[in-house]
Parts: structure tokens; C-alpha cells; sequence
């Protein structure tokens, strides 16, 4: 090179390595907030905002409208099913109703993704509910039970694959048991009389 000292191109060097590796580091450290920015995002979804006001119709409007990024999913059905409960609660004068709709939305979620623990176990807890509030809640009980006993099914290995994750199967041996405990001793009770 034309007068540039062999000292000087290896400055030059250090020089351009330096710059990379800083212009690297504080590009990796921006793209880091933002997705710590995306991850603790505080805004509620909108259907929350609109359970908060009580406005539970429009909350489940919102739960299922379609969408061309994301299809409805089993958690969707999930979700509305537990609006209805919600909705049932604070309305006793419609209350049945409002629990035979959520009884139609958890079947919905189990028929989407029957081999889904999540969406399942939460099917155990809204059916269970929603029998606690129906005049005859001794069918929804039941069905909570047998979900509950598929859950124990799909435990028995360490891990479960759902839609092409796999998940540890620890938590749902620990509280499934728990929830299906209640549900048999309602059964047993309640819905096994001649």
C-alpha cells in the first residue's frame, strides 16, 4: 500500500474490528429491549378489558373474530367457554343458560385439540363450573371426570407433544389429580344414586 506504514494498516485493523464489535454489541443490546419490550408488553388483550367492564358479549365477539394471522384455536373455544362462566356468575338470572353455552365451547375446545392437556385440563375446570351451576350438572361432572382421567392418560411419559411442542408433564400430574379428586367425589355423591 502507498504510504501507509505496516504499523499504521495493523492500527487500522484493530481500529475496524473495535468499531464492529462495538456497533455489533450496541445493535445486540437494542435488539434485546425491544424483544424484553415485546415479552413484558403490560396492554391486556381486548377481550380482558371488555370482561373488566362486564361486557361479556362483546369480549366473546372478540374471542372469535376471525383473523387471517392466527385461526381460531382450541384456547379460543377455551376462553369463551370461561367468559360464559364468568358472565353466569354475576347474572343469576340467566345463569344456566349462560352455563349450557359455556358447556358447547369446551366441547368445542376438546373436539379441536383432543390430546391437548392444556386446552383439557381446562375443559375439567369449565365443565366442572359450569355443573355447579346448572340444575343437573351431574353430565358435565361426568364428563370432567373422564377428561380428567384422559389428562392422567397422557402423563404417564415424561413429556407431551402438542402441535409439535413438546411439554414437561409435571404440572398436570400435580394439579390434575387434585381437580379430578373433587369431581369424582361430586359424581360419586351426587350422580350415582339409583
Amino acid at each position: 500500500m502507498l504510504g501507509v506504514t505496516k504499523y499504521q494498516r495493523i492500527a487500522l485493523g484493530i481500529i475496524s474490528v473495535f468499531a464492529v464489535c462495538v456497533d455489533g454489541y450496541f445493535a445486540g443490546q437494542a435488539a434485546q429491549h425491544r424483544f424484553v419490550d415485546m415479552l413484558t408488553d403490560k396492554t391486556p388483550p381486548p377481550d380482558a378489558k371488555l370482561e373488566q367492564e362486564g361486557r361479556y358479549d362483546e369480549a366473546i365477539q372478540v374471542v372469535l373474530s376471525p383473523n387471517k394471522e392466527r385461526p381460531i384455536q382450541p384456547e379460543d373455544y377455551s376462553r369463551v367457554a370461561f367468559l360464559y362462566l364468568e358472565w353466569a356468575k354475576k347474572n343469576p338470572g340467566n345463569r344456566g343458560n349462560l352455563a349450557q353455552k359455556s358447556v358447547s365451547y369446551s366441547e368445542k375446545s376438546v373436539q379441536m385439540a383432543p390430546n391437548d392437556p392444556f386446552v383439557l385440563e381446562t375443559a375439567i375446570h369449565n365443565l366442572d363450573r359450569a355443573g355447579d351451576y346448572l340444575e343437573n350438572g351431574c353430565p358435565y361432572y361426568e364428563e370432567a371426570q373422564t377428561i380428567g382421567e384422559k389428562v392422567l392418560g397422557l402423563t404417564e411419559k415424561e413429556t407431551v407433544n402438542v402441535r409439535g411442542t413438546s411439554y414437561p408433564t409435571q404440572q398436570f400430574k400435580e394439579s390434575v389429580p387434585y381437580f379430578l379428586k373433587r369431581v369424582r367425589s361430586i359424581v360419586k355423591a351426587w350422580c350415582n344414586k339409583p
